[in-house]
């Protein structure tokens, strides 16, 4: 077993006790697993250091990764469906929104008895530093770079190209290699995505080995640059999500939907008014468009995903 921590801090239950009436959530601890045993294949030659950062809400961030994990979030047995879920946050493939796209969602469905995993998949190297390399989450213009510079990080960005893709299909065959160990029906694996993650998964979904074919997909505001002319014979329920804004020119989660519907596999597509692209989920805030999960729970249910 290639677990290498027991637990991590990740996110901070609210310190208020449940109201009159309410029923308190499980507890849960999260615990780490690296997905491959020494360096990831094709990245051998990585040396940079990976860097975390927590902002002042205790957020977390991780860029240059390049040694994938998953962060396993197990729901109590008493209420375990059986059912995984991996997810894979967003963030341009330079940086993993762990939190708002990751370990939020993790932990809702943990608490409705699917075993979740977070997935830090290989990043893009982009920064000279720790500080450059969190601009983004930090709201900071964006770093410049001599044409040396930017040339070397070109050539990083094209070594980095589909390795995060092939992350995606080693946890899927990671999880389903550890089923029977993690109480998980090895033919009820999901892969949830978003943005960068949604594409992941959606590459995932188009192309995979029958260890690596996952049973569900849930792209949210993210979706394949292309569609083949005939899906997989063994393509998996789809569930798409996105904010009107991603109704751009170019293929989007509705043309894929279509795809499925035409080859007659079980798909669904919500778009929110109103909205822009990286709402992600907040279990302590209220937005029209948190509905998502919820309707994602439904999906799961309706296609004998989750019994």
């Amino acid at each position: 077993m290639k677990r290498i921590a027991s637990a991590v801090a990740l996110l901070a239950v609210a310190c208020a006790g449940p109201q009159s009436g309410e029923k308190a959530a499980p507890e849960i601890t999260p615990a780490v697993y690296r997905l491959y045993d020494g360096p990831a294949p094709g990245s051998e030659d990585w040396d940079w250091e990976e860097y975390k950062y927590v902002d002042e809400n205790g957020e977390e961030y991780y860029t240059n990764i390049k040694d994938p994990e998953i962060v396993a979030f197990f729901p109590p047995k008493e209420i375990a469906t059986g059912a995984a879920m991996i997810v894979c946050p967003g963030g341009s493939f330079r940086v993993n929104y762990f939190t708002k796209e990751g370990a939020n969602e993790a932990r809702w469905l943990a608490e409705h008895g699917v075993t979740a995993f977070v997935l830090k998949y290989r990043l893009i190297h982009f920064a000279r530093n720790e500080e450059e390399a969190f601009y983004e989450p930090k709201g900071e213009p964006a770093p410049v770079y001599t044409p040396e510079e930017q040339k070397q990080f070109d050539a990083y960005r094209n070594a980095a190209l589909g390795l995060y893709n092939d992350d995606g299909r080693a946890a899927v065959a990671y999880v389903r290699s550890h089923a029977a160990e993690w109480g998980i029906d090895p033919d009820r694996i999901g892969l949830l995505g978003f943005s960068a993650g949604g594409m992941l998964v959606s590459d995932v979904a188009l192309h995979h080995t029958p260890e690596s074919s996952p049973n569900l997909v849930a792209p949210i505001y993210g979706a394949a640059f292309m569609l083949p002319e005939k899906l997989p014979e063994d393509a998996a329920p789809l569930f798409v999500a996105a904010p009107e804004f991603d109704l751009f020119r170019g293929l989007t989660g509705i043309d894929m939907v279509k795809a499925w519907r035409d080859a007659g596999i079980p798909a669904e597509a919500h778009y929110f008014a109103c909205d822009s692209h990286g709402f992600g989920y907040y279990p302590d805030r209220e937005r029209p468009s948190y509905v998502w999960i919820d309707l994602l729970y439904a999906f799961m249910k309706k296609t004998g995903f989750i019994k």
